[in-house]
């Protein structure tokens, strides 16, 4: 059985009346009872939903795992998130499905995410794709604040268009602003931004040379700068411990759909993934989390 596109998906886009726009905003805590790490306070509104699964990990992390139950993003909606790991906790924040960002009638999407990681704590922000239609709208906005002794992953992945039907992502708007501060000082500020002419410039070689799906991986941890050779190792680049700037290069395990560029520096790792597929990002996603020991990967990856 074949589906056919519906006649919305090829004519211009209605209106939506702002009294539609769904706002969400999720607010909640990991707490110490004893050893153990587990909810407190949880605060939920619109269609922003979060559930605790007896997930089992073997580093004891609490699972956190985002739900949106309006079944995607259209133009005009928002979502905050506010995450704090409370003194000496270890949470693991994950989504039940990629999040999908419909295309928009002009109206732009926020997406909001503020963490908070207190001494000795651990956060793994582990997310799956976002993945934006030809035409989507969107502003994300990532802060974080920790303490010194703290630790954070982040990845975040990201797909432009939907490749398993052959679209590209020619006309929409994607801006995306990280900001974190290690004890109150800023120590990493990123941005990305495509504006109305999106295809040629995702088109340059600078940029992804016409690739739809790139991910970053960012570690803030004391040592973090110790696993700078073993990810280029495991991405299949030159070691090269002391050439901070390695060039990009293909990755030999992918067949040439993935390009990858490591760095290290004051406290972080950072990894740039881009591919000519989302399913190549995401397993050189798998292959860091896994040899490097970063994170076990959330059991609702599987799923």
């Amino acid at each position: 059985m074949y589906a056919t596109a519906l006649p919305s998906e090829d004519a211009a886009p209605t209106r939506i009346p702002q009294a539609l726009r769904a706002h969400s905003r999720l607010r909640f805590e990991a707490c110490l009872a004893g050893a153990r790490t587990v909810p407190g306070q949880v605060s939920e509104a619109g269609h922003a939903r979060v559930r605790f699964p007896l997930s089992g990990r073997r580093s004891g992390a609490l699972e956190a795992v985002l739900l949106n139950t309006g079944g995607g993003i259209a133009g005009g909606d928002t979502i905050a998130n506010e995450i704090h790991a409370r003194t000496g906790t270890r949470l693991t924040v994950t989504s039940q499905a990629a999040e999908k960002v419909y295309r928009s009638d002009g109206a732009v999407s926020a997406l909001d995410v503020a963490l908070w990681v207190e001494a000795g704590a651990r956060l793994d922000w582990l997310p799956q794709p976002t993945i934006l239609f030809d035409a989507a709208h969107v502003e994300r906005r990532i802060a974080a604040d920790i303490a010194a002794d703290a630790r954070l992953l982040m990845i975040e992945q990201v797909i432009l268009g939907r490749t398993a039907r052959g679209e590209r992502f020619q006309t929409g708007r994607l801006s995306d602003s990280w900001r974190i501060r290690r004890d109150g000082r800023l120590i990493y500020a990123d941005g990305f931004h495509l504006g109305a002419d999106a295809a040629a410039t995702l088109a340059r070689p600078a940029v992804t040379g016409g690739w739809p799906a790139f991910a970053t991986l960012l570690l803030v941890a004391p040592g973090a700068e110790d696993l700078l050779a073993p990810a280029r190792i495991t991405l299949g680049l030159p070691d090269g411990a002391a050439q901070d700037d390695a060039p990009l290069a293909a990755e030999p395990e992918a067949g040439g759909d993935l390009e990858a560029g490591v760095s290290a520096w004051d406290g972080m790792l950072s990894v740039r993934l881009i591919g000519r597929h989302g399913g190549a990002v995401e397993a050189a996603v798998r292959r860091l989390i896994g040899r490097l020991g970063l994170a076990e990967t959330p059991r609702i990856w599987h799923s």
